[in-house]
């Protein structure tokens, strides 16, 4: 039984769903004689299968990731945060709104950073989409930081950039401002490729510190990762972001 649900229940819930029927789709136009239409429904069914398992999430996300691993010896005088997405209007128990999975991910790495170095944060990320009633990012990550014990005087907020390369342009701002000389940067694995280059393009070096990360060498998969999944197919997106945005910082900036 158990063996049933996990091999049954991911072709009963999206993207598994919509692969099913495309692919039910595909065969019915295949037995009806309607090759052309029979191929554009089996091969979009399979491509979204494709896109949709982990071990191929996995490659898309690797070299993103494959660059960078937690220093050894980690030493800064500053630890620059940058925002990730956040639950707009969400209640919460000491405010309204609060981070996505992904950035509440780089509020603990940065919480526990802190914990070891106590030094300054700056948390870095504005209001993306204003007209969803949203507060900054970097305030709604202050909030979480302060409840988790981090004290308010040791955490400066940009609240005006809207994308990464803002992010680095307004936290260089600030490192001047303060005399920060040995930033460590902490942001999602598969989003520093994009966030160094941004910071390189703005002259301010800093040590990158992965969190987050979704792949590592000779990683193992169960039979059962090659089946749809959710998960996967928001991994393979969230990639896919990144290098369109590589792209786009190479040509722009």
């Amino acid at each position: 039984m158990f063996l049933i649900k996990k091999t049954v229940a991911p072709f009963l819930l999206p993207p598994g769903l919509f692969i099913s029927l495309l692919l039910v789709t595909g065969l019915w136009a295949l037995r009806r004689g309607k090759r052309a239409a029979a191929a554009i429904a089996l091969g979009t069914g399979m491509l979204v299968w494709a896109l949709s398992v982990g071990p191929i999430a996995d490659r898309i996300t690797a070299p993103l990731e494959s660059p960078f691993s937690v220093p050894a010896d980690i030493q800064g005088d500053v630890i620059i945060m940058l925002g990730g997405g956040v639950h707009a209007r969400s209640d919460d128990l000491t405010g309204i709104g609060a981070p996505s999975h992904g950035t509440m991910e780089r509020l603990v790495t940065v919480a526990r950073l802190h914990r070891r170095l106590r030094v300054p944060i700056i948390l870095s990320g504005g209001i993306v989409q204003p007209d969803d009633g949203a507060a900054a990012s970097a305030l709604l990550s202050r909030r979480f930081l302060i409840d988790l014990g981090i004290p308010p005087d040791h955490i400066l907020v940009d609240a005006q950039s809207r994308d990464t390369y803002e992010n680095a342009v307004f936290s260089k701002q600030l490192c001047e401002r303060h005399g920060f000389h040995k930033p460590l940067l902490v942001t999602s694995g598969s989003h520093l490729k994009r966030a160094l280059f941004s910071f390189e393009a703005v002259g301010l070096a800093v040590t990158p510190i992965p969190c987050g990360l979704t792949t590592w060498p000779d990683k193992r998969y169960a039979w059962h990762a090659w089946l749809p999944s959710a998960n996967a197919l928001a991994a393979t997106s969230d990639a896919l972001h990144e290098w369109l945005g590589l792209i786009y910082y190479r040509i722009a900036h």
